[in-house]
């Protein structure tokens, strides 16, 4: 894909976007995460409605094993005399890469450990049945809704699925940064998908808004700010890694999560060692890929053994594909979070011509 530059910036351009989803749709809701996308995205959205003096949603979904700092964040957003609070802290399940033995987090669950106590400010029931799982609840919550717009802090610049998500399927008024949803008259519209880094963080600074203090205590700790700066659920396939060094950004925070999972120590001890979760080099008690695939079947709990295999047995019987076998095995991803693609890009076909010549 190639980007095509305009002689409007990236600023204007987003509250051009939003201004017209606020002109056509009666209900419009943001949906926030605490990181610095959802931010600029709520105070962008929040000009608008200022303007119109017009109540919007404001949407997170809790999954209780967050940061602190992520938690008072989104309080924060939540107090804008504007804001009507959709921040949920009911029941669900969520996935657990740190452990074999507890794979599932069920996060707000009756008579569970909680990390932390519920808001009052929050939402902590619901009548009637819902899907108890992250994906399956956005999908529901745009089910149940007529004439709304959810705004979603997506960016193309993070990856090529983003691209995907942003522009493959038109949705309203066939514009390419809109989403259609189960609803008929409910879409998705993603304002600043065309925004770099640099951009959300110089709305941010420019216009002195607050932000996850979570970035600040990353900076502090040499964090990369393209790639491991992550603000997210701290158990989950692709965020787990933080846990490495919670205990000394949040020791509270990383205390609770001890109390609360399995697998969490184990987790923040290995998660950025060249350990148990390394993928890049093959272990020298192994010949291949495929041995060492069959050797962690083999200790995989029988009812997430099943499902793996079922699934690699229509997957090509490859050395490229059986590393990434592996990596789903050793973060527990029975649901194929982190899916295995059977190609190599076009990125890795260059490195491995590399080390041959």
């Amino acid at each position: 894909m190639v980007k095509i530059f305009l002689e409007q910036n990236v600023l204007d351009a987003a509250r051009e976007r939003i201004s017209m989803v606020f002109d056509n749709f009666e209900n419009i809701i943001v949906s926030i995460s605490g990181g610095k996308d959802s931010t600029a995205l709520y105070w962008l959205a929040m000009e608008a409605a200022e303007k119109r003096q017009k109540p919007i949603g404001i949407f997170f979904l809790d999954q209780e094993a967050e940061y602190q700092a992520t938690i008072d964040q989104i309080e924060s957003l939540m107090h804008h005399p504007l804001a009507i609070p959709m921040w949920y802290q009911v029941p669900i399940r969520m996935t657990n890469a740190t452990s074999f033995q507890k794979d599932m987090l069920y996060a707000w669950g009756k008579g569970e450990n909680w990390i932390r106590e519920k808001h009052p400010m929050a939402i902590h029931s619901i009548k009637g049945k819902y899907p108890k799982r992250f994906y399956d609840f956005f999908h529901w919550l745009e089910s149940t809704t007529k004439d709304t717009a959810f705004l979603i802090g997506l960016r193309a610049e993070e990856g090529i699925n983003r691209v995907r998500a942003a522009i493959k399927n038109p949705g309203w008024n066939n514009i390419m940064w809109s989403k259609k949803t189960k609803s008929p008259s409910t879409f998705r519209f993603y304002p600043i998908y065309d925004w770099g880094m640099g951009d959300v963080w110089k709305y941010i600074y420019e216009n002195g808004f607050d932000y996850n203090a979570i970035y600040d205590k990353m900076y502090s700790a040499n964090h990369g700010v393209y790639n491991t700066m992550r603000v997210s659920n701290l158990i989950h396939e692709k965020s787990f890694y933080c846990l490495a060094d919670l205990q000394t950004l949040e020791p509270e925070t990383y205390e609770k999560m001890l109390k609360r999972l399995d697998g969490i120590h184990c987790a923040a001890h290995y998660a950025d060692r060249e350990y148990i979760y390394d993928t890049s080099t093959l272990p020298e008690s192994f010949n291949t890929w495929k041995e060492y695939r069959d050797y962690l079947l083999l200790s995989t709990p029988y009812e997430m053994q099943h499902r793996f295999v079922n699934r690699f047995a229509k997957q090509p019987e490859t050395e490229y594909v059986f590393r990434q076998q592996v990596k789903q095995l050793l973060i527990n991803d029975w649901e194929n979070n982190v899916p295995i693609k059977k190609k190599p890009d076009r990125r890795e076909l260059l490195e491995k011509w590399r080390e041959i010549l």
